[in-house]
């Protein structure tokens, strides 16, 4: 047996509810319940005086002079609930996010979100859009608890603890709203492991990780526009001058659709960064003539804005209490 089947197999054996402590400087002692009966902990934890219960489900002792008096209950209580208290070895990962989103070019936040039950970790996958460590570890390991960082324009980043060092950390990208298929995805960034010091890494990532990220994400518009503008003009090709079929209204209609916001995306990056390839720039002229589209005869099937429309399976959203789906609701 591997050393990483060990260890899978010690995931699995985590407690049934359990109770990860860990030492914040701006917070004080942070409490987050997780596994399968995580209610039990979190009922540990609000029955226990000085807890402090946040909408992300973590919980927080502000008044650390109070540990002699508080830790003794909570143990009990622990006890009483069937819990098990579990002391990190780390600071608490939110502190880490914060100062690294406070050192990353323009401005970026983090919030901390808790995946209290396993199926919740598993919901993410949809979400990411990763080449490398990061997706294998959401897949494959346990990780109880991430942090989002947000520059507020549409790039999300996903930080977790490495769980296969005591004091490293992964990094990496998540999908846009306008991908849902990227599991695997041949253009998805790697993700980059971090070191502890928060601020000393910002630079690697504002210098390494961003950029490789913001080339992987035009390539990745760019071949979706252009597949599925070259799809657009086989149907009108095949069509001649007969008339229209509904099966070719329906495919022109979806891949409309699933263009149009790829389009979008890739003109709005292109205004905020000037494109020096030339091949790039003639794919811009198309996708501008694509987003404002002259009038043609009524008997064409690129005549989009006619065609009836049709729904999209909507993209998994994370609600604002940190959890995707409760199994239980």
């Amino acid at each position: 047996m591997t050393m990483a089947d060990r260890t899978r197999e010690q995931d699995q054996r985590r407690p049934d509810a359990e109770i990860i402590l860990s030492t914040s400087a701006s917070a004080g002692l942070v409490a987050i319940p997780v596994g399968e009966q995580y209610r039990w902990a979190d009922t540990a934890l609000l029955v226990t005086n000085g807890f402090e219960r946040h909408n992300n489900g973590v919980h927080v002792l502000r008044e650390l002079k109070a540990m002699p008096q508080v830790m003794p209950a909570l143990a009990r209580a622990a006890r009483q609930h069937r819990v098990v208290l579990t002391a990190s070895p780390r600071p608490y990962l939110g502190d880490y996010a914060h100062e690294l989103a406070t050192h990353l070019p323009g401005t970026w936040t983090a919030k901390v979100e808790v995946y209290a039950h396993p199926v919740w970790q598993e919901d993410w996958m949809p979400l990411l859009w990763d080449s490398g460590e990061l997706t294998e570890a959401m897949e494959h390991r346990r990780i109880p608890y991430g942090a989002v960082l947000s520059d507020g324009a549409g790039t999300e980043l996903l930080l977790i603890e490495h769980p296969g060092s005591a004091r490293a950390y992964l990094l990496g990208a998540c999908a846009t709203s306008t991908f849902d298929d990227n599991y695997q995805n041949p253009y998805a960034p790697k993700s980059v492991t971090l070191p502890a010091f928060a601020r000393l890494e910002a630079s690697q990532v504002a210098t390494e990780f961003l950029p490789a990220y913001e080339r992987a994400l035009h390539e990745r518009l760019l071949a979706a526009v252009e597949a599925g503008h070259a799809r657009l003009h086989e149907i009108h090709r095949s069509q001649g001058g007969g008339d229209v079929t509904s099966q070719n209204v329906v495919e022109s209609t979806t891949i409309f659709r699933r263009l149009r916001p790829h389009a979008a995306h890739l003109l709005d990056r292109a205004r905020r960064v000037p494109v020096s390839n030339p091949e790039d720039s003639v794919v811009l002229d198309r996708l501008r003539s694509l987003l404002n589209p002259v009038a043609r005869p009524a008997n064409r099937a690129l005549r989009c804005s006619s065609l009836p429309g049709r729904s999209r399976r909507p993209r998994p959203t994370r609600s604002t209490s940190g959890s995707l789906t409760d199994p239980r609701s």
